[in-house]
């Protein structure tokens, strides 16, 4: 702890009771403001009384007091709580810290700088964990005062010097949660570790550790903060607005992706603990799973193809095509569904593109004369084929880009509508002209997406 001046640390227990009184006591100030504003005698004398009584309770004789007599007595604190594994357990919190020789290839609490602690008990007392939590200066809070034995804020706690001394003991005391003897329960999980295993052959000759896991709440409070930061900061949000504006400057955002959420606590996280009340109970899940290796799915246009979309193309985009179908068998008429499916046709309509300038960059100028593809096909997959000797036509034809651009619009719609009607066949004249528009119109906004990322799909 870097070292504070005498005031700060004096005057901390006077700051964090003075923020307490305004927050608790916020409505009845502005209500007195009001009745003094209108001369209403009446309300100004009942407000201050009620103002007088939060006063006292919160001056730091009797908040102080009733801190170290009951509120120390009635919280357990810890970095590593045993709620979190189940509501009703009732075993021991634990506050970790590794000694010198703690392995440094073992990663853990102690391998992050967090300045959280966690604390459950009666709700009642919970003000005393904001206590310990009131920031004293950007790097100091009070708790680092108290296990510091900070001289001046000790004297700050009462005017009798023994007296400051007992309090600043409580207070230490309850922080530091020494165990000498340690306390399971019923609720908490239980792994026996055999440590004799090669040693011995007799079964009964085996002996164990019965380790007790605790959830490690500071750790996964610092995790959920850091991913909370990442994903809904205002840079990242504006970043990631900002990708398909070709006014604004473009800058790299985050995504997180397969992330779960372990809800602990059910509607009262607060039962469990005080950072998962602060959390709403939600805790992320990281993906641990082991890589997928995916063939090499390249899309590959037939030589007899008269199509780009055909079947080959159902079967490059065959996972987003199943999210489409997914999202309509949904009965919901809600904006998760319906957003769903907007994700799923942008995910067809990537596979599209993708594939369509992997065949215009990487094949050769005029490859295309070999083929069925139809003529206007022809004309937005091979477009060097234009500045080749002898294609003066194709190059006249390929400038009215009005004529071919629309075709492809409409054979992508055509081809879309034409594999909903092949999945819902009791529904099929359900897809008619309708959707045949909403098709084009998704392939006409993600293609202008792309123009005002600078990326013509046409081009």
């Amino acid at each position: 702890m870097n070292e504070i001046p005498q005031e700060l640390a004096s005057n901390a227990v006077k700051a964090f009771l003075t923020s307490q009184y305004d927050k608790k006591t916020d409505t009845e100030q502005k209500q007195l403001a009001k009745a003094i504003e209108s001369s209403d005698h009446e309300k100004i004398t009942e407000l201050k009384e009620t103002l007088a009584a939060a006063k006292e309770r919160y001056s730091p004789a009797n908040w102080v007091t009733d801190a170290t007599n009951r509120m120390a007595k009635q919280l357990n604190f810890g970095t590593h709580i045993s709620k979190g594994v189940h509501p009703d357990a009732k075993g021991d919190n634990v506050s970790f810290k590794p000694t010198n020789d703690f392995p440094e290839t073992i990663i853990g609490t102690h391998s992050i700088d967090s300045s959280y602690i966690d604390a459950n008990g009666n709700a009642a007392a919970l003000p005393l964990a904001a206590f310990f939590d009131f920031t004293v200066d950007e790097t100091t809070k009070i708790r680092d005062l108290i296990l510091a034995d900070d001289p001046n804020f000790i004297a700050s706690l009462a005017s009798d010097q023994i007296l400051a001394n007992t309090y600043h003991q409580a207070f230490k005391t309850a922080l530091q949660n020494i165990i000498d003897e340690p306390i399971t329960h019923e609720r908490n999980k239980q792994t026996l570790w055999v440590t004799n295993a090669y040693e011995v052959s007799d079964l009964d000759a085996l002996e164990y550790i019965n380790i007790v896991p605790l959830y490690p709440s500071v750790l996964t409070h610092e995790i959920y903060q850091r991913i909370n930061r990442l994903k809904f900061s205002d840079e990242n949000k504006t970043a990631r607005d900002n990708r398909f504006k070709k006014t604004a400057e473009q800058q790299p955002y985050v995504s997180l992706n397969d992330l779960a959420t372990l809800q602990l606590g059910g509607t009262k996280p607060q039962n469990v603990s005080l950072l998962m009340s602060k959390q709403g109970g939600r805790n992320y899940l990281l993906p641990s799973l082991p890589p997928i290796i995916k063939q090499d799915r390249a899309f590959k246009l037939s030589k007899f193809a008269d199509s780009i979309f055909g079947t080959g193309m159902e079967y490059n985009a065959r996972e987003a095509i199943q999210s489409i179908f997914k999202s309509i068998k949904d009965p919901r008429n809600v904006v998760d569904v319906r957003e769903a499916r907007k994700r799923a046709i942008d995910e067809v309509l990537y596979q599209i593109f993708s594939a369509a300038e992997d065949i215009r960059t990487n094949l050769p100028a005029g490859w295309s004369k070999d083929y069925e593809l139809n003529r206007y096909e022809k004309l937005w997959l091979d477009p060097k084929r234009a500045d080749l000797e002898g294609e003066e036509d194709f190059k006249s034809e390929r400038e009215q880009d009005d004529a071919w651009h629309g075709k492809i619009v409409h054979g992508f719609a055509r081809w879309l509508n034409t594999l909903m009607q092949a999945e819902f066949k009791v529904i099929a004249s359900d897809f008619g002209d309708a959707e045949h528009l909403d098709w084009e119109r998704e392939i006409e906004d993600m293609k202008k997406r792309y123009e005002r990322a600078g990326k013509g799909v046409f081009l």
